[in-house]
């Protein structure tokens, strides 16, 4: 699942925790922090990925994490994480994926496609009802760059999607979160950089363990973290009953005060359905060889509404805790290189 990812996958936060503090190694966060049973710890040690829900302060922000010790060498997978970033496809999930260049181009998406799905939506988005998530000023050019009736329509609309998505993310590497867009497809506007905001203020662990990691995420691009890799890019998936091509920042980072690690990826837009994402994967030293991934992903979304919104939101919240699962399967999985 995955510059999201400080990290979809996704807000990995409180594994950044994990072994930083001589007394508190990775057994007793797992069991006194997020509560795993004698029965999880077995598994998680024999190296089978464990899952589960974590409580959200709102019904539009959903939490889940996981865990798994990988018999491997942990500066290995590094390499291998920041050499795949943005080219390998982490989740059966995935349709497309594409790594942005230092300088976003339309170059870079020239793999993604326009599901007709989002053709119809861009044709009849209009402010405050739209079945894609776009900027107001993106609406305003949709409407008046496109011809619907003509036969080039969708290749046009095509192109200014990409193009937005280019928008999106140079505005982003060039004023970080405050740049992010505020949509405008339904009935009130909604400002991502406070939904992301919101986000890291329920990630405490990155704040208390790893303190220079959460004010590189807060102030990016204009602070500095020493030895910090960051990487933009997109990917298409099939998590929900649509398409959705999101875009992702993430860090790479080996804190050099602890055997610890943190890949931080933050979902910088969504077509559909999320709000903002953030997900932190720590890579930590286990004893007696080999290391543990601990996952924790948190995201804010647009909440179900009508007679079946619970029974919808069971169904997205069991999606996520199984795309975290993925995602970690995945990435034991990686061969060192």
């Amino acid at each position: 699942m995955k510059l999201q990812v400080f990290v979809a996958a996704l807000a990995l936060a409180c594994a950044a925790g994990l072994a930083s503090a001589a007394d508190a190694p990775v057994s007793a966060f797992l069991r006194d922090v997020v509560a795993l049973t004698d029965a999880e710890m077995a598994r998680v040690e024999a190296g089978q990925v464990v899952t589960k829900p974590l409580p959200a302060a709102e019904k539009p922000e959903i939490a889940a994490f996981g865990a798994v010790r990988v018999r491997g060498d942990r500066a290995a997978f590094l390499r291998r994480m920041r050499a795949d970033l943005g080219v390998a496809r982490p989740g059966s999930s995935v349709l497309e994926i594409g790594r942005f260049s230092r300088s976003p181009r339309i170059e870079d998406l020239a793999s993604l496609t326009l599901e007709e799905g989002d053709f119809e939506a861009a044709r009849k988005c209009k402010p405050g009802d739209c079945d894609i998530k776009v900027s107001l000023s993106a609406m305003e050019r949709l409407r008046r760059d496109v011809d619907w009736k003509a036969a080039d329509a969708r290749p046009l609309a095509s192109a200014l999607m990409k193009a937005m998505l280019v928008e999106y993310a140079s505005a982003y590497m060039k004023g970080g979160t405050a740049e992010m867009a505020t949509y405008a497809d339904k009935d009130r506007p909604l400002e991502t950089p406070a939904e992301f905001r919101k986000l890291l203020a329920a990630s405490p662990y990155l704040v208390q363990y790893v303190p220079a990691l959460h004010r590189y995420a807060e102030e990016y691009p204009k602070g500095s973290l020493a030895g910090a890799e960051d990487i933009l890019y997109w990917w298409k998936d099939k998590f929900g009953p649509r398409p959705t091509t999101s875009l992702f920042h993430v860090t790479v980072w080996a804190d050099p005060a602890n055997p610890l690690a943190v890949i931080a990826t933050k979902r910088i837009y969504a077509s559909h359905y999320f709000r903002a994402g953030l997900e932190l994967l720590a890579v930590v030293d286990a004893p007696g060889g080999g290391f543990y991934l601990i996952d924790l992903y948190r995201v804010r979304i647009d909440p179900p509404t009508g007679m079946l919104s619970g029974t919808i939101l069971g169904k997205i919240r069991n999606g996520i805790e199984q795309g975290v699962g993925e995602g970690l399967k995945a990435q034991a999985a990686l061969p060192a290189r």
